[in-house]
């Protein structure tokens, strides 16, 4: 049975107006030091640092919508929920306000917190979290650097599994972090189709003797996701 997989990244919640962590002027790591807001190691000395860091990235989240390609992968996955999976290394909620359902967050979820006595997480929405008259115990089920992800183990077993009755989409991703390409092909052992949807104007893969995707669509994922366009009509031949 033919699937298609998407794997998201941070450039389609760019298109809504998030920041990215890593790239372009307005980068949230721009301003801020990677060990001292997102590190498990200097998470209990920055703790309130912490905090306020990602209850301002939380807030700001109620000001943002989902744009259309979050829309067009939402319907295509109430289409066929059978044959469509979606992974995304956001940490937001777009693609859920978009309509999406099981949506795996391979880093987590800044909407969550998790109290690391008893593990329990629980959902803020789009609340400032009032850490001060809290006990200092709680941290954003966001994956730290330093920290386990728990869905890697879930990633890896689906990229292994990965054949030529796959279709996979990946959007967004500068491939720096996790490379969704490379390893559904390296998963795949050569046999799924990847497409790979983001606006760069140079990809870590060009000039490699080996190019994992069948296309780069070098454009938005909004203009990628157009109604009538490729990437559309590819996607729906294949699930048809």
């Amino acid at each position: 049975m033919r699937r298609v997989i998407f794997f998201t990244g941070a450039g389609i919640s760019a298109e809504s107006g998030v920041p990215t962590f890593r790239t372009g002027s307005d980068a949230v790591w721009e301003n801020h030091s990677i060990n001292d807001v997102c590190n498990i190691d200097t998470f209990e000395r920055n703790y309130a640092l912490v905090h306020q860091f990602y209850n301002q990235r939380r807030t700001a989240l109620a000001g943002v919508k989902p744009n259309p390609a979050h829309h067009a992968i939402a319907a295509i996955q109430q289409a066929h929920p059978d044959r469509v999976i979606l992974m995304t290394s956001n940490v937001d909620d777009l693609h859920e306000r978009a309509g999406s359902r099981n949506v795996r967050h391979i880093h987590g979820n800044l909407l969550e917190m998790v109290d690391l006595e008893s593990r329990e997480i629980f959902p803020l929405g789009y609340e400032a979290f009032d850490y001060a008259s809290q006990p200092p115990k709680f941290k954003p089920n966001v994956v730290f650097f330093g920290e386990m992800a728990p869905v890697y183990q879930e990633l890896f077993a689906l990229m292994d599994n990965l054949s030529e009755e796959d279709l996979v989409v990946v959007v967004g991703s500068s491939e720096s972090v996790i490379a969704f390409c490379a390893e559904a092909y390296m998963g795949s052992q050569g046999a799924a189709r990847i497409l790979y949807v983001d606006p760069c104007e140079k990809s870590v893969y060009d000039g490699r003797s080996l190019i994992p995707y069948e296309r780069h669509f070098r454009t938005s994922a909004t203009e990628a996701f157009a109604e009538g366009g490729h990437l559309m009509d590819r996607i729906k031949r294949w699930l048809d």
